[in-house]
C-alpha cells in the first residue's frame, strides 16, 4: 500500500513538473514568435493635395463688359506631428502654384508658394512652450511685370522674381504661447534671417515712391550679392484655425520680423482665408495676403482670389 502511495505522489510530481516546463515553453515561444507592435500613437500625420479652379467666359452681344478668362492651380498641404510628454516636435509644408489665361493676354502666373516649417518645442507650463524652430519660404517659377506700349499694344515683360530668388531662411528661438489647440503664438528673442537672390537677371527691383525704381537691390541683397543676413531683434508669429460654423473654416497667419539694424522697420505678412465646405472632396476658398517690405517696395503689398477646390486627404 505504501508503495503504491509512494509510485502515485511521484507520478503527480513528474505530471506537475512536465505541465509546468510545457507551459513554460509555450509562453516562450509565443513571446519569440508574435511580433512586437510598435507604439505609434505620438504622431499625427495628414495630408491634402487637389487643384483649384476658376472660369468666366462672355458672348460676343454681352454689354456689361468682361474678359473671358480660365485658371488653374494645384496645391499640397501636409503635416507631421510629435507629442510626447513635455517634448514636442511639428512639421509643415505648403506648396502651392496657379495660373490664369485672360483672353488676348499671355500666360501669367496667379499663385506660387514653397513653404517649409519644423519646430521643436518643450513644454515648461501648461500654456508655454520653450521652442526652436527653422523656416523656408520661396517660389517655384519665374514671376514678371507685364507693361503694353500705348501706341503700338505690343506686351513686354520683365523679370522680376524666380526660384530661390528671392528665398527667405528664417531661424529662431523663443517661447510659445498655446492656450487651446486651434490657436499658437511664438516670440522668437533669438532670432536671424538669411535673404538670398541666386538671380543675376534683374536689378533695380526696389519701387519707390511712384512706383518709379530707385535702388541697386535684389530684395535687400546689395547689387553683386547673393545672399544678405539680419539678426533680429524680435520675431512675432501667429496662428489661427479653427471652424467658426458648421462647414465654415476660418484659417490666419501672421508673422513681423524686426532687426537691430533698424528697429523701426518691421516686415509684416498676413495670410487670412476663409473656407466653405460642399461635401467630402470639394470647397470654397476665399483668401488673400497682406505684406509689406521695404526692401521690395515702400508700399502694402495684398492679393486676393476666390477658388473652387478639390481636394484629397492623405
Amino acid at each position: 500500500m505504501k508503495k503504491t502511495q509512494f509510485m502515485l505522489c511521484l507520478l503527480f510530481i513528474a505530471s506537475f513538473l512536465f505541465r509546468t516546463n510545457s507551459i513554460s515553453a509555450q509562453v516562450k515561444d509565443t513571446a519569440t514568435i508574435a511580433p512586437i507592435k510598435k507604439d505609434t500613437s505620438y504622431w499625427i500625420k495628414a495630408a491634402q493635395t487637389g487643384f483649384s479652379f476658376n472660369q468666366a467666359s462672355f458672348s460676343d452681344t454681352w454689354r456689361a463688359g468682361g474678359v473671358n478668362s480660365i485658371a488653374l492651380g494645384l496645391f499640397f498641404n501636409g503635416k507631421a506631428n510629435y507629442l510626447k510628454g513635455n517634448i514636442s516636435w511639428d512639421n509643415a509644408a505648403i506648396f502651392e502654384y496657379g495660373f490664369v489665361k485672360n483672353k488676348g493676354q499671355s500666360l501669367r502666373k496667379s499663385n506660387d508658394r514653397m513653404l517649409l516649417d519644423t519646430k521643436y518645442g518643450y513644454k515648461i507650463s501648461k500654456n508655454w512652450n520653450l521652442f526652436a524652430s527653422l523656416n523656408f519660404l520661396s517660389q517655384f517659377a519665374e514671376g514678371y511685370t507685364f507693361t503694353t506700349d500705348a501706341v503700338t499694344k505690343i506686351e513686354t515683360q520683365t523679370l522680376i522674381s524666380n526660384l530661390f530668388s528671392p528665398a527667405f531662411l528664417s531661424e529662431t528661438m523663443g517661447f510659445e504661447y498655446k492656450p487651446v489647440t486651434y490657436f499658437w503664438a511664438r516670440f522668437g528673442v533669438a532670432s536671424m534671417r538669411q535673404t538670398f537672390v541666386l538671380e543675376d537677371k534683374f536689378n533695380n527691383n526696389k519701387a519707390g515712391v511712384g512706383g518709379t525704381f530707385d535702388q541697386k537691390v535684389n530684395y535687400g541683397v546689395q547689387e553683386g550679392k547673393s545672399i544678405r543676413n539680419e539678426v533680429g531683434l524680435m520675431r512675432v508669429e501667429a496662428d489661427f484655425n479653427k471652424e467658426i460654423m458648421k462647414n465654415i473654416l476660418l484659417q490666419a497667419h501672421f508673422v513681423s520680423f524686426t532687426t537691430y539694424e533698424d528697429p523701426l522697420a518691421t516686415d509684416v505678412r498676413l495670410d487670412a482665408a476663409i473656407i466653405a465646405k460642399i461635401n467630402k472632396y470639394a470647397n470654397v476658398k476665399l483668401g488673400g495676403t497682406l505684406f509689406y517690405d521695404q526692401d521690395q517696395v515702400e508700399k502694402l503689398q495684398w492679393t486676393q482670389m476666390m477658388t473652387l477646390n478639390f481636394a484629397v486627404n492623405l
